[in-house]
């Protein structure tokens, strides 16, 4: 009875110390502020590309942070006098020693940790952050296949390139290898290329290519090394086979860094030669074109360099970048590119201000029609050019009578995309340029007030069109959870859960899908059939699973787009109809053709000509700057 009643009087003591110290008070603070973190990261962090593993992360930190935290809640208070160290007191109002409860805390610390530690290990997410690449591996083996060289390589990953020159100084032209060899191959029809924030992972190596073949399910991976010394270039590059680990082709390309223009070209000529890609009158005078003149080192490196800072993507990024292309115009008043790289930097910088200046933006527009001037071959010049100048008549507008502002001042009404959906403009940004003016329009409409779900819906399918399945899916989830009738939203899901090989995240969604109860939400038996197929079939089995619900909304009279009828009719092997679906796609301005680069459902068709051709004609629907913005 003597040991019980000691027992009591210490957790009594504990309780009056916590309150005392204002430790409750405290953990229901962090607790109110850690809702209202989480709740705000659900909303922004699919808009920056975090999606579901950066919540995640967020969780762990703020149960992580709890127990340090408190911690210092009991050590220290808040007074008129500042920050004070808490004294502990007996029942007296003595000083003493304070032994008891801090056991009692380290206790309830070391039970909070092992919880959460319990918890990471059981979702397996240690295993994710702390794994090695090659451990993962070991965890799923590849099976290698056979090498069969009259098998065309029709999907490609250019993975970063190893930097040998000594110094991380030379990072920035390391880099702008690898991207530039991505905006060349990404100009072949006939060719998959998966973006650079995709293969942006793997750099570093450790990771076998047939393992990095199948996460991003291409056939071929690129790979290779840089090494500049004083004026000259060494560039390694070799082919491989991603599913055998064969290596197809090896070359080193020795030039003087003068010539680095000329080589990115040569490089990604022979590649292509290396896939025995077909290429257009049109792509192969963009990959044998060389610099029209010749371009000073010095202009070069500082275009690269200015590359390398837009590539931040922060807005101290992007002022640094506009820097180094006034640079290289310096050097040379005609470098095309440079220029359209000051528009591009211009134009991203004041997307990214809070309210963008109408001044800075009309200007970006001048300087990339001025580089369309200089170099009408150049896909950056035309891709600048082209992405800005259908922004700009839409990001701004003089104040009307219905909405007042002070004289002079125009307001920010729209970012194209939220009610455009038939925009095929915003589907196939292939430079870096340009891709960085999406990226900002997609941040923008995502961010926009009362964009909502239509901004959201928007940059799904910017990222879906991009390649970038993980983000598509994480913001049209988000779209579904608060609005379960929104069938786009849950179309858009489950494409790109499949386009990124997750055929059982594709199950899930359907599921809850049908839980949801929303507007044309398949019903259970639909669901247990997708789940028999898949099990049948894999990807096959889904698409035959979509095929059907296609067949059935068609005699229901509701209308099915063409390009969607035609992904499910490759998903099942019937080229030839989803040619001709295809075909009808392009005649009706189809926006689901902006899949066509980075789905690889589209990979069965890409070494025949008639896909590489509708590729051509998808393409030509984006307005020509050559033709005074009207469609090629």
């Amino acid at each position: 009875m003597s040991d019980l009643r000691q027992t009591t009087s210490g957790l009594s003591q504990f309780v009056a110390e916590m309150k005392r110290r204002h430790v409750v008070r405290f953990a229901l603070g962090y607790a109110a502020a850690a809702f209202v973190l989480l709740q705000l990261a659900e909303i922004v962090f699919p808009a920056f590309g975090l999606g579901e593993t950066g919540l995640r992360i967020l969780v762990i930190a703020v149960a992580l942070l709890f127990p340090p935290a408190v911690v210092i809640a009991w050590v220290y208070d808040v007074t008129a006098e500042g920050i004070k160290r808490t004294e502990s007191l007996d029942e007296g109002g003595r000083r003493t020693g304070d032994w008891l409860p801090q056991v009692a805390l380290l206790g309830v610390t070391a039970v909070t940790l092992a919880a959460v530690g319990l918890w990471m290990v059981r979702v397996g997410l240690i295993g994710e952050l702390v794994a090695p690449p090659d451990s993962r591996s070991s965890r799923q083996p590849v099976d290698l296949v056979a090498y069969d060289p009259t098998e065309p390589i029709r999907s490609l990953a250019v993975l970063p390139l190893d930097n040998f020159s000594g110094t991380a100084e030379q990072d920035y032209f390391t880099a702008g290898m690898q991207e530039e060899l991505i905006a060349q191959l990404s100009q072949i029809a006939g060719l998959r290329v998966v973006s650079r924030t995709s293969v942006m992972r793997y750099a570093g190596g450790g990771t076998p290519i047939p393992e990095i073949g199948r996460e991003l399910q291409v056939d071929g991976v690129i790979e290779g090394s840089v090494r500049r010394e004083a004026d000259q270039v060494r560039i390694t590059v070799q082919l491989i086979h991603a599913a055998s680990d064969t290596h197809v082709w090896t070359h080193q390309y020795d030039r003087s860094v003068s010539d680095v223009l000329a080589l990115q070209s040569e490089v990604a000529l022979d590649i292509a030669e290396q896939l025995r890609a077909e290429l257009s009158a049109e792509e192969s005078t963009l990959l044998n074109r060389t610099a029209a003149r010749e371009v000073s080192p010095a202009a070069q490196d500082a275009y690269l360099r200015g590359r390398f800072e837009l590539e931040r993507g922060t807005p101290e990024g992007y002022e640094a970048a506009m820097g180094l292309f006034e640079q290289a115009l310096a050097e040379d008043g005609d470098f095309a590119p440079a220029l359209a790289g000051l528009a591009s930097a211009r134009f991203v910088l004041s997307m990214a201000a809070p309210d963008p200046s109408p001044e800075e933006i009309g200007l970006a527009e001048d300087e990339a029609r001025r580089a369309l001037e200089m170099d009408s071959l150049s896909a950056e010049t035309r891709e600048v050019f082209t992405l800005i100048r259908t922004v700009a008549p839409t990001v701004s507008v003089p104040p009307t009578a219905a909405t007042p502002t002070a004289p002079g001042v125009h307001r920010v009404v729209v970012v194209p995309g939220m009610d455009a959906s038939s925009d095929t403009a915003w589907a196939a940004a292939m430079t870096q340029l340009g891709r960085h003016i999406e990226e900002q329009v997609r941040v923008k409409v995502a961010t926009a007030e009362r964009a909502g779900q239509d901004g959201a819906m928007f940059a799904a399918r910017q990222l879906l069109s991009a390649g970038r399945f993980e983000e598509a899916a994480s913001l049209a989830s988000g779209v579904a959870r608060e609005d379960p009738s929104s069938i786009p939203a849950w179309e858009t899901l489950l494409r790109a859960r499949v386009a990124s090989g997750d055929l059982e995240g594709a199950a899930r969604a359907v599921a809850r899908w049908s839980e949801s109860g929303g507007e044309g939400a398949p019903g259970t038996s639909e669901v247990q059939a997708l789940q028999t197929a898949l099990s049948r079939e894999g990807a096959r089995g889904f698409w035959r699973w979509t095929a059907d619900r296609q067949a059935s909304a068609v005699a229901a009279g509701q209308p099915v787009p063409a390009s969607e009828r035609a992904a499910a009719l490759v998903g099942i092997g019937e080229h030839d109809r989803a040619l001709s679906a295809l075909e009808e796609a392009v005649a009706r301005h189809d926006p689901g053709l902006s899949t066509l680069r980075a789905d690889p459902v589209w990979d069965p068709l890409r070494a025949d000509p008639r896909f590489a051709a509708v590729v051509r004609r998808a393409r030509a629907l984006r307005p020509d700057p050559r033709a005074g913005g009207r469609p090629r």
